[in-house]
């Protein structure tokens, strides 16, 4: 019986083994992201193949960071276009599902248990939870339990596991799409060294445990010629928003006011 059991639970680790290696990616991997990234950055930049690029790159009209004059803000208004260079993923429609914070709970979800039938009941926060250092086994099984899972210190170890591995790799491939746009960046400038500020906003970053470690690292080694310091930032859209009407409100008011001072200029000039 003894032996029975011995290797039901030899089997057991290797059936985990092989999941959790499907979600180790290799440095050959994370360069081919890079890589990857990269050229669809390019094909995107490129009128020829900008339609069929997959990361597409919209035309941006802000020659410069804010210097108080609004200047660069009210031509991209006046032109009705973003102030702002966006990537618009495709091939990417995996990327994002493979590193948004959306979405990793639903990742674990699959691979825990058949049980967890409901889409979105293991949120992401259970994921920075349960990788928590502070977070005890039981208290780990509890969350299991609450889940409707009756599982044992065994089981919340594997769950812990799967998380560890589920979150590693979607920070690794965040890293490996950054560098490629920050060494663009750099190559762009013909620096050799690049220092730049990254504003970053959303949940993962900040309540993980060990994203952001994972990915200012990631960076590093795929981009080692530049200096890339994140900066949290609260609510990012929510404001960028925010300010961006707030500078179209002020772009539609100079441009009544210079219309005005036109029109009494020319009623000056006539009577």
């Amino acid at each position: 019986m003894v032996t029975a059991v011995a290797c039901r639970l030899v089997s057991q680790r290797k059936q985990i083994d092989e999941i959790l290696a499907s979600f180790e990616l290799s440095k050959e991997n994370l360069i081919e992201v890079k890589n990857k990234m990269r050229g669809e950055l390019e094909y995107g930049l490129k009128k020829e193949t900008h339609a069929t690029a997959t990361v597409k790159m919209l035309p941006t009209y802000v020659c410069g960071t804010p210097d108080g004059t609004g200047k660069d803000l009210c031509k991209a208004h006046k032109n009705n276009l973003p102030s702002f260079n966006y990537l618009y993923y495709c091939f990417v429609n995996r990327y994002e599902k493979m590193t948004s914070g959306m979405y990793l709970g639903e990742i674990v979800r699959g691979q825990i248990s058949e049980s967890l039938r409901t889409r979105g009941i293991f949120e992401t926060k259970f994921l920075s939870h349960i990788e928590s250092d502070r977070l005890a086994l039981l208290q780990v099984r509890r969350i299991l339990q609450q889940l409707g899972l009756d599982s044992t210190c065994d089981d919340s170890i594997i769950v812990k596991e799967v998380c560890g591995a589920v979150s590693k790799r979607a920070a690794h491939l965040c890293g490996a799409g950054l560098a490629a746009i920050v060494e663009k960046k750099r190559e762009n400038r013909n620096l050799e060294h690049l220092k730049i500020t990254v504003g970053v906003d959303g949940t993962l970053y900040k309540l993980h445990p060990h994203f952001s470690g994972i990915l200012r690292e990631t960076v590093k080694e795929m981009a080692p010629q530049c200096d890339v310091t994140f900066m949290l930032s609260e609510d990012g859209s929510g404001k960028g928003a925010a300010l961006i009407m707030l500078w179209q409100k002020d772009c539609i008011m100079l441009e009544k006011i210079k219309n005005k001072d036109k029109y009494l200029s020319t009623f000056v000039q006539v009577h």
